[in-house]
């Protein structure tokens, strides 16, 4: 849950799929002004002052969803469901 939490206040992308574009990063990047640091659809400035019971009450709602694998890994879209 700590990771969920700090992901809601944040909108730091943990994952780092989407860098940043620079001189040395030109392939699946967001180009400026963008920050590839931080998750871009996601409204976590509106999160972020969510009280705790509602996080966990998301949290809980969303850990009830049953878990897709998706495509076989190495893919970065593939999830561990255990």
């Amino acid at each position: 849950m700590a990771e969920f939490v700090h992901i809601f206040e944040t909108g730091e992308d943990l994952d780092h799929l989407h860098p940043t574009c620079s001189a040395t990063v030109t392939q699946n990047c967001l180009p400026p002004p963008f920050d590839g640091n931080l998750l871009q659809i996601m409204p976590w400035p509106v999160f972020q002052t969510m009280t705790m019971h509602d996080m966990q009450a998301i949290y809980e709602y969303l850990s009830a969803i049953p878990c897709i694998e998706g495509p076989a890994a190495p893919s970065v879209l593939h999830n561990d469901c255990h």
